[in-house]
């Protein structure tokens, strides 16, 4: 590829500077010594040897604090964004950087959050008040809700550093009682477990904020056709309900099974991939994984190895618009999300709130799993700080990523411009994978 050299290099710089999207007014707010950091490394990513070019991605990725949401973002402003009046390279890297960055900061957010305690006789609502304070899960009991007696239910238990399911199955075997996934709230439900309900730490496999358990399974012998008979496996996979998944899959090449008898079951699917997207206001979902009908004297599946795929948002960031009142177009960005007020107009007795929705990184899944968008919270705030609903929206335009709505409120006011529009919205969506195994599971 052919390069720029010596006295040109500063005009490079200014193309690709000028030629981004990058925010002066939000990079002014970081070290000055940082920003001239990233300008020289910037400038080396477009260096002849290939050596110099890949200790300037390497300095600059050190760079990034991916430790701090926020001062990431602040970070990713300083960091042009690739265009197609860039060199190639500088290009490439600079669209590689982001990914990297993006991806790091979101597995951070989004490995296992641990636990210590040290509880003695302690009611369930200091406990559950503990148990948010130091991982950031709510949890409710909703004994009443499911007609159980709420009585008092004091627990004695030690836990030091662990991480939060294996520390929550703990807590639940001791005090006879379990989660309830589906509630449709925010919290994860905590009730009764029935009589003769085996323990919780006894099948489960964990995986960083998730956890996989075989809850059912089913033989089926079909006396007319040997190719209909199979073994069905449940799986209920669980995670932490700080985190919102937006959709899991299961390919069915990452599927191990073997029997007690040391023989390889093959899983009997025509589908390759397994897809479920995650409804809202849930705190699991299922899959059931068909298998070969094993020999009869295989008693239970002595290994159930797979690895998932989960589309995660690292975190859930807010943009809050206040001048709602101009003509011109608005954006905001973070995380890899930009959002874009359009335009406010009076339509007879509503308002109309006109945005659309951008997302940067290709594993968000717009065109495939672009449910999550329609979920997004977003609302009027009035100078009181009295939160003002909107009473329904419509789709204006849709791309593999982008989405447009057009949010409509019902305002006792006739003037808007002294209210604040606020969006909330996943950002930094990533892929993570998912690794498990079930041992021993029995066979009907």
């Amino acid at each position: 590829m052919r390069r720029i050299h010596g006295f040109l290099l500063p005009y490079l710089f200014f193309a690709v500077f000028a030629s981004s999207t990058w925010d002066r007014a939000s990079a002014a707010q970081l070290d000055e010594a940082l920003g001239q950091s990233v300008e020289k490394l910037v400038r080396q990513l477009n260096y002849d040897q290939a050596s110099r070019r890949d200790e300037a991605e390497a300095e600059l990725l050190k760079l990034a604090p991916t430790g701090n949401a926020d001062q990431c973002d602040e970070f990713l402003q300083l960091l042009p964004k690739p265009t197609d009046g860039m060199p190639a390279e500088v290009r490439l890297r600079l669209a590689r950087l982001r990914k990297r960055i993006e991806t790091e900061q979101s597995s951070r957010a989004l490995a296992a959050s641990r636990l210590t305690l040290s509880a003695q006789q302690m009611e369930l609502e200091e406990l559950f008040q503990q148990i948010n304070d130091q991982t950031g899960n709510q949890l409710s009991d909703h004994r009443e809700q499911f007609g159980q007696t709420a009585v008092s239910r004091p627990v004695t238990i030690e836990i030091s550093d662990e991480p939060f399911w294996q520390a929550l199955d703990k807590i639940l075997d001791s005090t006879m009682m379990t989660t309830y996934p589906f509630s449709g709230e925010e919290n994860l439900a905590i009730i009764n477990r029935e009589e003769g309900a085996l323990p919780r730490a006894d099948g489960a496999s964990y995986a960083g904020p998730f956890r996989i358990q075989a809850t059912t399974v089913t033989a089926r012998r079909d006396l007319r056709s040997a190719a209909q008979e199979s073994v069905r496996v449940e799986l209920e996979i669980a995670w932490e309900p700080r985190i919102h998944p937006i959709a899991l899959a299961q390919s069915i090449d990452t599927l191990e099974v073997t029997t007690d008898e040391g023989s390889p079951l093959a899983v009997s699917s025509r589908q390759q991939v397994l897809n479920v997207e995650v409804q809202p206001g849930t705190h699991a979902t299922e899959f059931t994984i068909p298998l070969e009908l094993p020999d009869r004297s295989a008693t239970k599946l002595a290994s159930f190895k797979g690895q998932m795929s989960a589309l995660v948002p690292g975190r859930t960031v807010e943009f809050k618009f206040s001048e709602l009142e101009s003509t011109k177009s608005i954006t905001q960005s973070r995380g890899g999300v930009n959002v874009t007020l359009l335009g406010v107009r009076k339509n007879q007795d509503l308002w109309e709130v006109h945005m659309k929705i951008q997302v940067e990184s290709a594993e968000a899944g717009l065109e495939s799993h672009r449910g999550w968008v329609f979920q997004n919270l977003n609302y009027l705030l009035n100078k009181q700080g009295e939160l003002i609903d909107n009473a329904g929206f419509e789709t204006t335009m849709q791309t593999e990523t982008e989405v447009g709505f057009a949010y409509f409120f019902e305002l006792p006011d006739e003037e808007i411009g002294e209210y604040t529009w606020v969006y909330r919205t996943p950002a930094a969506i990533v892929r993570l994978p998912v690794e498990f195994e079930l041992k021993d599971i029995p066979l009907p």
